[in-house]
């Protein structure tokens, strides 16, 4: 890629992020409800990033539109972006963000929900807060993995689907793909795995070629009369056939 195109596309992914920014300031008040200024103005900043980046976010299937915990896979930081780009959705994150300089203000005002990692109590406490926002008809998404994959799909963790069972949401399955023109299971760029740091990433994204993601919405089921396992074993077995992996082996 052209030195040329890439500083065009650095220039333009610093004006959204200004923007994104000063939007914040305005209008954000630390929660996304699924309608309304706010979910519009996030979905544009996430579809003005993406496209800045000179990716296009392929859509396959219909995602709810409210009181939806969303269960994806995980393959990159971008999996943010591509996701706050076609659904109104607040995102779970670990706590040391809200302490980043600029990006965890930015996240906590646009209604990230913060997750405290050991103690006794966490996992309790986190399911608490997202059965809140999914009680007030709040979408959340959840990446039951907890870490981002080199494309391979990791056992689906239950525990913080009990927010769905606690709050009686539904739940939709959701698979994201970066396919690879060279046949390789994640196109490279994308990848956001082991050691590597956020500004490599963003790197990469800048001068990829190719890059694309596609989103597919599998079937949502509601969270009552279920456990929190049938709910993990459901949204990974849906997460394979959408990705058109075999069943896993491991029924548990």
């Amino acid at each position: 890629m052209s030195k040329l195109r890439i500083g065009y596309r650095l220039a333009l992914l610093s004006l959204v992020l200004t923007a994104g920014s000063i939007l914040t300031v305005l209008f954000q008040r630390g929660t996304l409800p699924p309608k309304g200024l706010q979910s519009r103005i996030t979905r544009w900043w996430h579809s003005s990033v993406a496209r800045s980046l000179g990716v296009p976010v392929h859509v396959h299937g219909q995602p709810r539109e409210q009181a939806t915990l969303f269960v994806s896979n995980h393959v990159s930081s971008f999996d943010i972006a591509a996701l706050g780009s076609v659904l109104p959705v607040r995102f779970l994150s670990k706590i040391e963000v809200k302490s980043w300089p600029l990006m965890g203000w930015l996240a906590t005002r646009a209604g990230t929900l913060y997750i405290e990692r050991g103690g006794r109590d966490a996992a309790a406490k986190t399911n608490r807060t997202m059965a809140e926002a999914l009680s007030l008809k709040h979408n959340v998404v959840l990446f039951p993995e907890g870490t981002t994959t080199d494309g391979n799909l990791r056992r689906f963790h239950s525990r913080l689907m009990q927010s769905a069972v606690d709050s009686g949401a539904h739940v939709q399955p959701v698979a994201i793909c970066y396919p690879d023109p060279n046949g390789s299971l994640v196109h490279p760029a994308a990848l956001f795995v082991g050691n590597m740091s956020f500004r490599n990433l963003t790197k990469r994204l800048l001068t990829a070629t190719n890059l694309e993601v596609d989103i597919y919405f599998g079937e949502a089921v509601s969270a009552k009369n279920k456990t929190r396992d049938d709910l993990a074993r459901y949204s990974e077995a849906e997460v394979r056939r959408l990705l058109g992996m075999p069943p896993t082996l491991d029924p548990g």
